[in-house]
């Protein structure tokens, strides 16, 4: 009798391979779910047949894109109970990495079964009011974290923000957008960024943003947009450096004395020229899977206190300091690109916590 492993290779084998432009992304995620929740296979094995699959494809998914792909097909609400292509529910027995999906049989429905889905994170303003009454020592805190910011906030501007960002040498690109769904209005250059004069930078009524993590500069094929090109995507992406933590809905005031407690190598804070406080955190991942795998174990409490879930996505846009919006300034509040993760404030300032 084969096995559940042998049985699977067989079925994916007969599979379509994913092409781009030819709903690939599609193709794929349902090569992953037969996997994962039909055969009820782990993720190592899952991934090895992935793995073989993916040679046909066109272009092949890469490693981290492959993991993705296991890691949404586990993740996601299946109609039918696991294990159900192998003709046996008892098969199915928990998968490790998604023991907390648990089955509610429907009535009079023969071999179906629902999920349900771990609760989603949500603002807790009480709890971000909790947290902040902590640093109620600090009275102006917007002058606190100038007074504490290892690069003085001072005479700073958008093109020496990124410059210490990302310094000359690293040979690094960042685009600079005015339209936020544009693909850049400006490839800003580490190597050649003394050359850049200041009304070269874009600027408009919306204000203006950049994506932290570097890119090649390059226009390359999207395979989860059936290979449209683009020089924003993570196909485009050099370094997985930064993590953006914004919030729409905290208190200002709040959510900055929240943010100087906070355990986190933060580079950089600035207004958003509105009502939201944006920081860039550090994160140096290896990968976009490494990426991800950091911020999930993060994001559950900094969504509780007000973190902005849909900025939490590893290519990102944040608002670039000392910019302008329309006629408020992106200010900016604190700058440190070598932070170690102390917090701000420090657990020894006496009367602050």
């Amino acid at each position: 009798m084969l096995t559940a492993t042998e049985r699977a290779r067989k079925y994916v084998a007969k599979c379509p391979a994913a092409i781009s432009g030819q709903g690939g992304h599609n193709a794929t995620f349902h090569v992953a779910a037969v996997l994962v929740h039909g055969f009820a296979l782990w993720d190592g094995d899952a991934m090895q047949l992935l793995r073989e699959w993916n040679r046909g494809c066109q272009p092949p998914w890469s490693e981290a894109d492959l993991g993705h792909k296991i890691r949404s097909a586990v993740n996601a609400q299946h109609l039918e109970a696991r294990g159900y292509l192998l003709g046996d529910k008892t098969n199915g027995t928990p998968h490790p990495a998604s023991s907390h999906l648990l089955p509610r049989a429907e009535k009079g429905r023969k071999h179906r079964a629902d999920f349900v889905m771990p609760a989603k994170p949500k603002f807790f303003p009480m709890v971000l009011a909790r947290l902040a009454a902590r640093a109620k020592g600090i009275g102006d805190v917007v002058a606190f974290l100038g007074e504490r910011s290892p690069v003085p906030v001072e005479g700073e501007t958008s093109a020496s923000i990124l410059r210490r960002l990302y310094p000359r040498g690293s040979g690094e690109k960042v685009l600079i957008f005015s339209e936020m769904r544009s693909q850049g209005q400006l490839l800003w250059e580490s190597d050649f960024s003394e050359t850049v004069p200041a009304r070269r930078f874009p600027a408009g009524v919306d204000g203006v943003w950049f994506l932290p993590q570097p890119v090649t500069g390059e226009f390359l094929p999207n395979p989860r947009m059936d290979g449209k090109l683009s020089r924003r995507s993570e196909e485009a992406v050099t370094a997985w450096r930064y993590m953006v933590l914004e919030s729409d809905k905290a208190d200002a005031g709040d959510w900055l004395r929240c943010l100087v407690q906070m355990p986190l190598r933060i580079a950089c804070i600035c207004e958003s020229g509105g009502r939201s406080i944006h920081a860039l955190v550090r994160l140096d991942a290896t990968s976009k899977a490494d990426w991800d795998a950091k911020v999930a174990v993060m994001k559950p409490a900094l969504v509780t206190l007000g973190a902005d879930p849909g900025a939490l996505s590893a290519v990102r846009l944040t608002r670039l300091p000392q910019a302008k919006r329309g006629d408020r300034l992106q200010r900016l509040l604190y700058l440190n690109p070598a932070s170690d993760g102390r917090p701000i404030i420090g657990q020894n300032e006496k009367g602050l916590l």
